[in-house]
C-alpha cells in the first residue's frame, strides 16, 4: 500500500441473485454514497459473492466490485477490483480487495460490511 485515497460509506440499496455454471450462488450487491466521495463524486456500483451451496456458512470467499463515481465537474470515473471477504463478526464481513480505477490507477480496498447497518465502509490507498 501507498498512500489513502478516500475514506468511504456506501448504503445498501439491494441485491439480486443467480446461479452460475458451476451450481454457485452468485450473490450481488448494490451499493451507493448518500454524497460526494473524496476523488470519486458520487459513487454507485455492485459487489459480486461466490458462495458453494454445500458451504453456506463458509467463513470466507472471493468478490469483486464494479462501479462509477460521478464527479460534481460532469466528468465519471469507473472502476474495478476483486479480492476476498473473510467473517469479522456476527453478519460482519471485512473485505480486501485490488484493481484500478481510471482516475487513480492501481487502487486496494480494505473495508468492512456490516448488515445491522446495512453499511460499507474502508478506505481506498494507491499502490505500486
Amino acid at each position: 500500500m501507498s498512500e489513502k485515497i478516500a475514506g468511504f460509506s456506501l448504503k445498501h440499496k439491494g441485491n439480486s441473485y443467480s446461479r452460475n455454471a458451476q451450481g454457485q450462488l452468485v450473490s450481488v450487491t448494490n451499493w451507493e454514497t448518500e454524497g460526494d466521495m473524496d476523488v470519486y463524486g458520487t459513487v454507485w456500483g455492485s459487489i459480486t459473492f461466490l458462495q458453494d451451496i454445500g458451504d453456506a456458512n463458509a467463513d470466507g470467499g472471493t468478490c469483486s466490485w464494479a462501479g462509477e463515481g460521478f464527479l460534481p465537474d460532469g466528468s465519471k470515473v469507473i472502476g474495478f477490483q476483486e479480492g476476498t471477504w473473510e467473517k469479522s463478526g456476527n453478519h460482519k464481513w471485512k473485505l480486501v480487495m485490488e484493481g484500478e480505477d481510471s482516475s487513480t490507477g492501481k487502487v486496494r480496498t480494505e473495508s468492512e460490511i456490516e448488515l445491522s447497518t446495512l453499511i460499507w465502509e474502508g478506505t481506498v490507498y494507491s499502490r505500486d
